[in-house]
């Protein structure tokens, strides 16, 4: 390799190194960057000037701090490995992020073998009696994952949690919700106080399926991808509700997401799963339910 890099390459030496080291899983900031120091400080014969060995510095950080810091340089996918995870920020009005082949092939089969002998029709909890009903806005089948029920469950929440730094210790249980042709989902808000909503696709969709946020900056739509996931927030800093995390479905739905009224789901079976989050340790029992405005 020649003694001075183009950023393409300085770019594809970072991602060599950091995807063999695995520096993700050191266990504090500090460690990273003495970890950080040791591999850019090694006997490989690249040189990186102080503003890329700053750049490569935040980029290596965290997934999330990843997404923040180095969205506004895109990378090319020529220099991402394959089924690499990867973040991007999509919006900030409301603040959602992108991961990139977050769950394997192997782990959406998993969440859908384990949810599937127990499936039952989806619930929706009255927003003035508090009491879980079934309703003719809601006609998807459910089922719920107490956490941490086997290893695979158990790493796919730690990755959860250590890509969205929310504790999880806050998370209720992950929800797997199935739709077959004619079944829908009336519009809402994600309520019952959860200040986050992890969405991971466990199948992909022929046609249409894009999660739309009609109130968003720049009317934001995710395009369904298996084994992608997409974190968005319900609530503000302040904890007040976010009106721009108003979210629907268009043509065709996905787990936990609505469709606009009298569009049920065309062609097909769509498989998700859910993970909500609140602001504090979740001891609750809300399961394979909803809160209607």
């Amino acid at each position: 390799m020649s003694t001075s890099t183009s950023p393409s390459t300085t770019s594809l030496y970072l991602k060599q190194r950091m995807h063999k080291l695995k520096i993700y899983g050191v266990s504090d900031l500090m460690q990273h960057i003495d970890t950080f120091k040791e591999t850019m400080g090694d006997s490989v014969t690249v040189k990186i000037d102080d503003f890329n060995n700053s750049s490569i510095l935040l980029c290596s950080l965290p997934p999330l701090l990843t997404a923040l810091t180095c969205n506004m340089e895109k990378v090319d996918a020529s220099l991402r490995f394959p089924h690499e995870r990867w973040p991007e920020v999509i919006s900030m009005k409301p603040r959602a992020f992108l991961y990139h082949n977050f769950l394997k092939n192997e782990e959406c089969e998993h969440l859908i073998s384990l949810a599937k002998p127990y499936m039952r029709r989806s619930l929706v909890i009255n927003p003035i009696t508090g009491v879980q009903v079934v309703s003719s806005g809601r006609t998807s089948t459910g089922s719920s994952i107490r956490r941490g029920h086997d290893k695979i469950v158990e790493e796919i929440e730690n990755r959860i949690s250590e890509f969205t730094f929310l504790p999880v210790e806050n998370g209720e249980n992950l929800q797997v919700i199935h739709y077959e042709v004619g079944q829908k989902n009336d519009p809402h808000f994600d309520g019952l106080g959860r200040i986050a909503t992890f969405l991971m696709y466990l199948s992909d969709v022929d046609e249409g399926g894009e999660t739309d946020f009609p109130k968003s900056s720049g009317r934001l739509s995710v395009s369904p991808k298996k084994g992608d996931a997409v974190l968005f927030w319900n609530k503000r800093p302040d904890g007040s509700q976010d009106p721009s995390s108003f979210h629907c479905e268009r043509d065709k739905h996905i787990a936990f997401l609505y469709a606009f009224p009298g569009r049920p789901v065309i062609k097909g079976n769509k498989w998700a799963s859910t993970k909500w989050f609140h602001s504090h340790e979740y001891k609750g029992s809300y399961t394979n339910t909803q809160q209607y405005k």
